[in-house]
């Protein structure tokens, strides 16, 4: 999969800068949600997996052991696998 690189001049990347900036001012932090760093470190392997094509089944299957013990529901995890809670538990439970 290629994907095409633009760069960036510095003014767009100020002014990139200046809207996320105004954004994340102008929400009250109660209003974000708050994840398990398991559940970031999860969705970059299935991410890795995507572009790779390799589904390291063995360190998905930790990284999940990972987020339900710091809370994650079936839910989020088959969310952040694209697929149903049932499936995702019945897989990696």
């Amino acid at each position: 999969m290629a994907t095409e690189t633009r760069h960036m001049t510095t003014n767009e990347m100020i002014a990139n800068c200046d809207e996320v900036a105004d954004y994340f001012e102008s929400v009250a932090p109660e209003h974000f949600p708050v994840y398990p760093a398991a559940e970031y470190w999860l969705r970059c392997a299935v991410q890795r997996a995507a572009v790779t094509g390799c589904r390291d089944h063995d360190r998905i299957g930790a990284l999940i052991a990972d987020a339900r013990a710091a809370g994650s529901t079936w839910e989020r995890i088959a969310e952040l696998l694209e697929t149903t809670p049932e499936a995702a538990a019945a897989q990696y439970s």
